[in-house]
């Protein structure tokens, strides 16, 4: 087997960083993997320049370039071709528009877009990006995901970006949002992507329980207002993103 320690080690850091909820500091990874203080330094600072972690107060946490390749890794699975049938139902059954999106860095990347002949108008085709601290789906995913990776994905954003006026615009306010979402296990937007549309999201998992995919289920505005019962399309929408972990395992 060929010897290559950087790589070895950067890969032992990563996987440390990733067994943890918490910043880890670079003297604690020299203590747990046994690295020298001067190469756990070099591995660290290059692996910062490549966006896989970032460096806080406390210590290290997994950067958005880490989830951007496990996004990329999907796409070459079958994850579209399972998922397409099961976004098409749904869409179907609601007479709606349902999406399958990943995220790529602090994005929303929609892969896949289902609509039904009564469903409105929503921008989500194939490929368009959108922030993903907007969108229900980009939610789903990132309120199911360590604290410290959403941290390292947002910390640099001196200024959030609105499509309509609304949304979060500090990673407080996402953070309040997404706790909401967590609790749930499912997240709503009501028109942050497009005036008068609101979304319902819910995750979906791989087979180590990380969620790498949302399904989303988008209607007119008026169709999920505060006193509409919304309890059985989020089932739907909870069901179908069931359906498609269910696949992947």
């Amino acid at each position: 087997m060929a010897e290559v320690p950087a790589l070895r080690r950067s890969i032992a850091i990563l996987r440390h960083l990733a067994s943890s909820n918490r910043p880890i500091s670079a003297g604690a990874l020299v203590r747990a993997l046994e690295i020298p203080r001067s190469s756990a330094y070099e591995l660290l600072t290059v692996l910062e320049e490549l966006g896989l972690v970032v460096r806080t107060e406390s210590g290290y946490v997994l950067g958005a370039g880490v989830h951007e390749l496990g996004s990329s890794y999907l796409r070459t699975n079958p994850l579209q071709r399972l998922a397409q049938p099961i976004v098409r139902q749904l869409a179907d059954d609601t007479s709606a528009t349902a999406q399958l999106a990943v995220i790529r860095g602090w994005e929303t990347v929609y892969l896949l877009k289902e609509q039904s002949l009564k469903s409105v108008a929503v921008i989500t085709a194939t490929g368009v990006r959108m922030p993903s601290y907007l969108t229900a789906t980009g939610r789903a995913i990132l309120a199911q995901l360590p604290k410290s990776e959403v941290l390292a994905m947002f910390q640099s954003e001196s200024g959030f970006v609105t499509r309509t006026g609304q949304g979060p615009t500090t990673v407080k306010a996402l953070n309040a949002i997404l706790a909401q979402d967590r609790r749930a296990g499912w997240a709503i937007e009501h028109g942050e992507v497009t005036p008068g549309i609101s979304t319902i999201a819910a995750p979906v998992y791989d087979v180590l329980s990380r969620p790498i995919a949302a399904i989303g289920l988008s209607l007119a505005g008026d169709a999920l207002t505060e006193d509409t019962d919304t309890e059985p399309l989020v089932d739907k929408v909870l069901a179908a993103a069931a359906e498609v972990t269910a696949k992947l395992r």
